[in-house]
């Protein structure tokens, strides 16, 4: 049976990541294939270094056991930190009421709070939570899979890209700082925002560092909307799902015409070698996480994380059964009309 190495970038989506946790462990379940580098940002960040944590330590089955560790962990802190999610959990058919209370006391998503300051209990509560389940040794080890963090400087909204050996705690805040909910994570001096306002998720390092040819893209947000917004609030949830988005639609519209434009010219080596040689596959589930709320990506609620792990573990499977027959000889997914590059 034929081995497949493939590259992994995993999208941001605060606890809708819950769906790539999904996905990484059925196809963690497929003997055919192996991760050879790994790019996240937000909660993409998280899952690729809890990902490459168990995978050093443990192989395929050490990844799923921490993976599925670090979500149940979440959800506890969650329940702990106060009473919406105990609430939520227990009468779970008004989740998409409290959900809108929750809004309606505590702001949008993307809308700002009294003070980014009163957020940063809950940072360090998932700085507990990182330092549980991530093994930063084990990260900087030479035989582990490569792995490509984002963040964004707050003052010159440059992308930063932390690797193995620079990856800590702080780098896993950062990428999942949301400047409206957090205090930034100061690094070296320097203030970082969410990686998705820059690359969610990197792409470009995974290009031109690793050696597969083969990239997987799992993405958490919708990339279209059957209707325009009308209200306030599903206004700003539609723009923060915009910008989330753009970052990585920019880089891959980069590459698609990049690649595009290379006609029969044959580069022995170099970026252009590279990119001629990528082929792009993707999994999502559109309808799925589209009928999610915004403000549920806030909101680590059990019930909500299973629904979405079940969902990512469906997709990969479908993912599988169509698509592994294509690794090493074609992209399974069409760049121009999956993200509409064409419209001007």
């Amino acid at each position: 049976m034929p081995v497949h190495s493939l590259d992994l970038a995993l999208q941001g989506g605060g606890a809708h990541g819950a769906f790539t946790w999904g996905v990484l462990d059925a196809l963690l379940q497929d003997e055919r294939l192996q991760f050879g580098a790994v790019s996240g940002a937000s909660a993409g960040a998280m899952n690729a270094a809890v990902l490459v944590s168990g995978l050093v330590s443990g192989g395929p089955e050490g990844a799923r056991e921490r993976l599925r560790s670090f979500w149940k962990d979440l959800n506890r802190t969650g329940r702990e930190a106060g009473p919406l999610i105990p609430m939520i959990e227990a009468f779970p058919q008004t989740s998409r009421a409290m959900s809108s209370w929750w809004s309606t006391v505590f702001g949008d998503l993307g809308m700002a709070h009294a003070s980014p300051e009163l957020g940063r209990e809950m940072q360090e509560i998932l700085r507990k939570v990182i330092e549980d389940h991530v093994d930063f040794a084990a990260i900087s080890k030479e035989e582990a899979p490569r792995i490509f963090v984002s963040a964004t400087h707050a003052e010159s909204g440059a992308v930063r890209i932390f690797r193995n050996e620079e990856l800590t705690a702080d780098a896993l805040l950062a990428s999942a700082c949301l400047p409206l909910y957090f205090p930034p994570v100061t690094i070296e001096g320097k203030d970082y925002w969410d990686g998705g306002y820059s690359a969610n998720p990197p792409l470009v390092p995974l290009v031109r560092e690793s050696p597969n040819d083969d990239l997987l893209l799992i993405t958490v947000n919708p990339q279209l909307r059957d209707h325009t917004p009308r209200n306030a609030a599903a206004i700003v949830d539609r723009i923060t799902e915009i910008g989330f988005n753009q970052s990585m639609r920019k880089e891959l519209q980069g590459l698609f015409l990049l690649k595009s434009s290379i006609g029969h010219y044959r580069a022995g080596e170099g970026l252009i070698a590279q990119v001629e040689r990528l082929r792009l596959h993707e999994i999502h589930d559109e309808p799925t996480l589209a009928a999610m709320p915004a403000q549920t990506k806030l909101l680590p609620v059990r019930h909500l994380l299973l629904k979405l792990r079940d969902a990512g573990e469906a997709a990969a499977k479908r993912w599988c059964e169509t698509s592994i027959k294509h690794l090493g000889k074609q992209s399974t997914v069409d760049l121009a009309g999956r993200f509409r590059f064409g419209l001007t």
